[in-house]
């Protein structure tokens, strides 16, 4: 099997095992033992890869770093982990800075055995950055970060390549950001300074507000129409086009897109639903129409952790999508549906169930007019 084809068997290990690994130890032994078995190091012989590797910083002594990666005697990438299922987090980031700085390596790895943050000094030399130019996720696994993972093996092992590959990746990586948060709730400094360059009069806070909501429409308008087809990129918040494989369907009347499907309490159930690529699944309750929007869009890469959690509306408690069931408030999802790794909330009216549908459609740069119902 190759590379990707093991770190694709080693996800969905993680996956399945994920109730089990409810330790550290366990987390380590189970998943990050044998993702750095797979890098090319051999985890049982100490000059490759060192375990409570000693990193003492100052006068504290006894400080150890989980695993050492050790090339040509000395080490070169350290990895600092933590239990299945833990957030990883700046208290976490901070750790692994320590033992970076006084190890001088040029490669940190934090890790939970699901997410793996790679980091180096880009900002400042011998000091890690705040930062990680790579976030290797073995829930959402996508191909063009995998040949960037591929770079941490043993036979393609060269620090002056990542460390030049890095920059660009981490810069990218916060632009990339930088637009989903504009895409996602435009802020007053880029209306402004849209208006600036299509408006000539008064920036009032009305004329402001208004033109948040041209931003809104037309940062989603732009993504849906200059999108490449499917066939040649499935990335995030690209829409799908119709599959060509897949047998054509007829625009029957009964189909009707949710964009105008507004269902009322004495009509007939939906059945099927009919998404971009032509595929088709029944559907036994209205709640199955929520439950399979996000499905399609996390099997299809558009859906990824960028969107979650999602409220239910803008100013709402609740979410509607999440990692964990539980909202905002503290208090638990009242009708959960569990699509690994998420949560969806579907306590909610048939009406209300199409319409959070649509927001989530919506929300990852799709249209809605392109799903149907029957």
């Amino acid at each position: 099997m190759d590379f990707i084809g093991n770190i694709k068997k080693l996800a969905e290990k993680a996956l399945s095992q994920k109730d089990l690994l409810d330790t550290e130890e366990a987390t380590k032994t189970a998943l990050i033992m044998p993702f750095i078995q797979e890098l090319g190091y051999n985890v049982f012989d100490p000059q490759e890869v060192r375990p409570e590797y000693t990193a003492d910083i100052g006068t504290k002594k006894g400080e150890k770093v989980d695993y050492a990666i050790f090339r040509d005697g000395s080490p070169a990438i350290l990895f600092e982990c933590k239990a299945l299922g833990v957030a990883l987090d700046s208290s976490h980031r901070d750790q692994l800075f320590r033992y970076f700085v006084n190890a001088k390596v040029c490669f940190g790895v934090l890790t939970n055995g699901l997410m793996y943050q790679f980091y180096t000094d880009l900002d400042h030399k011998n000091r890690m950055d705040e930062k990680p130019f790579l976030e290797f996720d073995l829930s959402n696994i996508q191909g063009p970060l995998v040949e960037e993972l591929q770079k941490f093996t043993k036979a393609n092992f060269n620090t002056d390549t990542i460390i030049s590959r890095a920059e660009e990746l981490k810069y990218t990586r916060e632009i990339k950001h930088l637009l989903a948060e504009e895409y996602n709730a435009p802020t007053e400094e880029f209306v402004r300074f849209c208006m600036g360059r299509v408006d000539g009069g008064s920036k009032t806070k009305k004329r402001v507000e208004q033109f948040t909501g041209f931003a809104k429409r037309a940062f989603r308008e732009f993504v849906y129409e200059h999108s490449a087809p499917a066939n040649t990129a499935k990335s995030n918040n690209e829409p799908i086009a119709p599959d060509p494989s897949m047998p054509p369907v007829s625009d029957e009347r009964e189909w009707q897109p949710l964009s105008e499907f507004s269902p009322q309490p004495s009509d007939p159930k939906p059945t099927k639903i009919l998404f971009p690529d032509n595929s088709q699944v029944p559907l036994k309750t209205s709640k199955a129409i929520l439950v399979e929007v996000v499905r399609w869009l996390k099997n299809n890469n558009i859906l990824d952790k960028s969107h979650y959690p999602f409220s239910v509306s803008a100013r709402a408690k609740r979410y509607l999508i999440s990692t964990d069931p539980t909202h905002s408030d503290g208090k638990s999802f009242l009708a959960p549906e569990k699509i690994e790794p998420l949560y969806i909330e579907t306590h909610a009216s048939g009406s209300a169930i199409v319409g959070h549908a649509r927001r989530i459609i919506g929300h990852v740069g799709q249209d809605p007019a392109q799903f149907k119902v029957r």
